[in-house]
């Protein structure tokens, strides 16, 4: 068995003529180019995708080897999965030919093997380096081709860098070299998994909203820190996948989600292990969230002009408001602008180094005692240290001060969102019941100050009007936001009353 540790990146341009350069100071041990045909197979109800495994044969200048991946862990872009390779005689899968002690248990193998179908294939030409330097050894491989699922394709631009033999470190080296030229982007989703979806039987990604940590009380500080970071990544780059296969603001929503989760806990432990944070990935984080700050905006535009503008229905203006929000409509980012941002080498880096520091483990190194014995503590004191903090401090902003107007709401936005965030990263250890009681009236204050701000687009183009149009609009904006204002004073003035879920 073998243990593959590797970093995928999904490559948007043409590389290869770079590569030379980039690589002079490894010594290149091997160099060739090979065309791989590849199988995979699995049973009609899919037994070995539900394990978390893939099987495939893999033909390659005539001769023919028969592997199996099993589940193992992705980070980012770092794939690590234990594999099994055998060479076959005939072009057919022969699982005998694998240790009987890789299947679960439960699994007969026999049986499995006379339900196993192709499925899919990979056809692709890869171009290899074998990269020497300081005892590491790093398999660089260029693949370019396709995945075929029937009459359906998909083409395949991939480079992966594999740690042979050595220090782990060095694949990230090199990874950074790379990423820093653009045109490459951590891919998380495998070859078998794309393969999948082409022949339809896996689903394409769907929307998922930001849901709460699997936390137990018991928890180390530290277990939950990774815990919750593993899945601010994971929403982060599932979303960014979701959005590359079909373009849409609401996948960019919740990958702004992800990335805020991955922030926000950064902020919360970094004072256990802030020596160990490097603050330019706050100074990238606080970067990324501001290339996606139109987000908001263009929710607002999707919104008022959603089928045909119904929002703006009983206004004569709404033609004319119409074409004034089809303006601003035009003035967001496009989809070009956007695959730049995710191929870009800030992106990729900021990606990159969160991915190394998780597989090292480095908050680790260094550590003063009092340090380690807070990290190993149970999770629950510090949550509740949290959740009190970020409670005092909602507390103490406007919203728990006398009447607020608007704009007062709309200012606190952010920092309501960021106190719901602390308290969604921390529920899974209290009860559903109160916990959802206290927390319902807050989250729908935060709709109701986004339906306030949803207002300002409007307000940006009433001086484009003609005046008896502005008039118009202006009417009925203030009935609008006395309506709105009336709601948010009453929902606050009753989740000011709750008892805190945590105390």
């Amino acid at each position: 068995m073998d243990t593959e540790i590797e970093i995928k990146f999904l490559v948007s341009r043409d590389i290869t003529d770079a590569l030379p350069e980039l690589l002079q100071s490894y010594q290149i041990l091997k160099h060739d180019r090979r065309h791989l045909a590849n199988t995979y197979y699995d049973t009609p109800d899919l037994t070995l995708r539900r394990m978390d495994a893939g099987l495939r044969i893999r033909s390659q200048d005539g001769a023919l080897e028969q592997t199996i991946k099993l589940a193992g862990s992705q980070v980012g872009g770092l794939h690590q999965r234990p594999e099994y390779n055998v060479a076959l005689a005939a072009p057919d899968p022969d699982l005998a030919l694998f240790p009987a002690h890789i299947w679960p248990a439960g699994v007969d193998a026999a049986a499995l093997q006379q339900a196993l179908q192709p499925l899919f294939c990979t056809d692709f030409v890869r171009r290899r380096w074998l990269l020497a330097d300081d005892g590491t050894e790093i398999e660089l491989a260029l693949d370019e081709g396709e995945v075929q699922a029937g009459e359906r394709r998909e083409p395949i631009r991939e480079l992966e860098l594999e740690l042979v033999r050595g220090d782990a470190s060095r694949l990230f080296e090199l990874a950074d070299t790379l990423v820093r030229q653009g045109g490459l982007r951590l891919g998380a989703v495998s070859k078998a998994q794309r393969g999948y979806r082409l022949a339809g039987l896996s689903p394409m990604p769907r929307l998922r909203a930001l849901a709460p940590a699997d936390l137990r009380a018991e928890d180390g500080c530290e277990q939950a820190m990774v815990t919750l970071l593993h899945q601010g990544l994971r929403h982060w780059q599932y979303h960014e996948d979701g959005w590359m296969a079909a373009p849409g603001t609401d996948w960019l929503v919740q990958l702004r989600e992800g990335v805020s989760l991955v922030h926000q806990i950064l902020l919360m432990f970094g004072e256990l292990v802030s020596h160990r944070i490097n603050s330019g990935w706050i100074d990238d984080l606080l970067w990324l969230q501001q290339q996606l700050s139109w987000l908001d905006r263009a929710q607002m535009l999707a919104h008022l002009t959603a089928d045909r503008g119904h929002y703006l229905r009983r206004l004569d203006c709404q033609k004319a408001l119409l074409v004034e929000l089809a303006e601003q409509q035009a003035q967001l980012p496009d989809e070009q602008q956007l695959r730049e941002l995710f191929y870009g080498p800030r992106y990729g880096r900021l990606l990159l180094r969160l991915t190394h520091w998780l597989y090292r483990q480095d908050w680790r190194a260094g550590l003063a005692p009092q340090q380690s014995a807070q990290l190993a503590a149970p999770i629950n004191g510090l949550a509740r240290e949290l959740l009190e903090d970020s409670w005092q401090t909602l507390r103490q902003s406007a919203l728990g001060g006398p009447v607020l107007d608007g704009e007062q709401y709309i200012q606190q936005k952010g920092k309501l969102r960021r106190t719901l965030m602390v308290g969604l990263c921390f529920s899974g250890l209290y009860p559903e019941e109160e916990r959802l009681a206290f927390r319902m009236p807050w989250l729908d204050i935060l709709r109701g100050i986004e339906d306030l701000d949803m207002l300002s687009p409007l307000e940006d183009v009433r001086e484009r009007l003609a005046a008896e149009d502005r008039e118009e609009l202006d009417d009925w904006l203030a009935r609008k936001r006395r309506f709105l204002l009336e709601a948010l004073e009453q929902s606050r003035a009753q989740a000011l009353q709750l008892e805190p879920y945590w105390r």
